[in-house]
């Protein structure tokens, strides 16, 4: 995979140079997040580039941009956070006129929640949850927010349905056609996300944690029950206020996929193949839609399509930040597996690499520790702690079996599925 060495190492110094801080006194800690031709950050944008933007070690602007959206969500704004900031923090006029005449989408707050959520998993800094004005937009988000955007009544963040996102979109799908959406899937998958991440947030108070539990088991039940299209064999794209919407609508189709809503049974085998044959025939005309396709693909094991998309959007060496920042986690995380668990302390892996092919990723950042990992394949994986305290490593292997590992600081450790495990000297 020499192809994917060369592709990280022009993401990563893309993405650097991309970054902001600094250059200007009256600037926030931010990278651009935005088309090159705008220069400051957006929600979505900024939602999609945080994972690679912490492996980069960008947690200060992780933490301020996240800040500032949190602070922009207030009841007059309908409790939306503003879509675009300039990089000093003030509203990106293009796409703000007043507060209630500016873009927004329903599944951005959502997808800020859950990346708040998951900036702590990763860095163990507890501001991404606690700080006063983060703590606050959780909050709303979850209730105020969906209590507020609620058009059908079913509990399912949405809006008017008008294809305005002027006044307000259910859908990241801009170029969407009529039927206008009331509701859409990739509302409801990041709705499903924020409160899932939330329920698994321990630093969070209990009884709000276990509440965000019990609403991210609803909504699941919820989609299963009544998006599923038994003539189209596909989950659907959303609803009007006359019914469901069906077909292939871009982001509506592959976000169940990418939040991982779907239950991993056939209806989301059947989901899979839908994508794939629409992105087939019709694959979006946008770069940035398609910076979401390999995570998609890889939530449900559909390895060589995530790693073919990999692969074409390294290709195409875009100068749009998404591409290089979204490719850094696709390579070091993605086709590793390595994530840190639900508990601190806890890392996880799992190959989604072809047969015969190796890859290694070296001092990423997980909680206060710096985690190495090689994949041989589906056939062996070597975990290393190279800076920081131990860690308990759970491998997850092809056929779901986990083996839990402790691994103490400085040390290395090599797994297969077949349960051996052997002590290495440290590199």
């Amino acid at each position: 995979m020499t192809d994917l060495v060369e592709s990280f190492s022009w993401a990563s110094t893309r993405s650097q140079e991309w970054v902001q801080t600094g250059r200007d006194s009256a600037f926030l800690p931010s990278y651009w997040a935005a088309m090159t031709d705008r220069p400051m950050f957006y929600s979505r944008d900024f939602a999609h580039q945080t994972l690679g933007a912490h492996l980069l070690g960008l947690d200060t602007e992780n933490l301020a941009m996240l800040r500032h959206f949190a602070g922009s969500a207030t009841g007059a704004r309908g409790w939306y956070p503003l879509w675009a900031f300039m990089f000093d923090g003030t509203p990106a006029a293009i796409d703000y006129r007043s507060d209630d005449d500016f873009v927004r989408e329903i599944p951005a707050p959502f997808e800020l929640v859950e990346k708040a959520v998951e900036q702590y998993r990763w860095t163990a800094d507890e501001r991404f949850l606690l700080d006063p004005v983060i703590a606050g937009f959780l909050r709303t988000t979850m209730t105020a927010f969906v209590e507020l955007h609620d058009p059908l009544g079913t509990g399912v963040a949405g809006e008017r349905g008008t294809g305005d996102f002027w006044s307000g979109t259910a859908t990241y799908n801009e170029v969407e056609r009529p039927p206008y959406l009331r509701v859409a899937a990739d509302g409801i998958a990041s709705q499903w996300a924020a409160h899932h991440a939330l329920g698994s947030a321990a630093v969070l108070p209990a009884d709000f944690a276990a509440w965000n539990r019990s609403r991210a088991a609803e909504l699941r039940q919820h989609f299963s029950d009544a998006w599923w299209s038994q003539d189209g064999r596909h989950y659907t794209a959303g609803f009007t206020a006359e019914g469901p919407v069906a077909g292939f609508r871009l982001e509506s189709t592959w976000f169940p996929a990418l939040k991982g809503i779907m239950r991993a049974d056939e209806r989301s085998a059947a989901h899979l193949d839908f994508l794939a044959a629409g992105l087939e025939a019709a694959p979006p005309a946008n770069i940035e839609a398609a910076t979401y396709l390999p995570e998609a693909f890889l939530r449900y094991g559909r390895d060589g399509e995530a790693l073919r998309w990999i692969r074409a959007l390294a290709a195409s060496r875009a100068d749009y930040p998404e591409v290089p920042f979204t490719h850094v986690a696709h390579v070091a995380t993605g086709l590793t597996g390595l994530e840190p668990g639900e508990r601190p302390g806890v890392v996880r892996t799992r190959s989604h690499l072809p047969p015969g092919e190796w890859l290694a990723a070296g001092n990423v950042p997980v909680g206060g520790s710096r985690i190495g990992v090689r994949h041989d394949g589906r056939e062996a994986t070597e975990l290393q702690v190279t800076g920081g305290p131990g860690v308990t490593w759970a491998a997850t292997w092809d056929d779901g079996q986990v083996s839990t590992i402790e691994v103490p600081a400085g040390t290395r450790v090599r797994a297969t599925p077949d349960g051996g495990v052997t002590r290495l000297p440290a590199r």
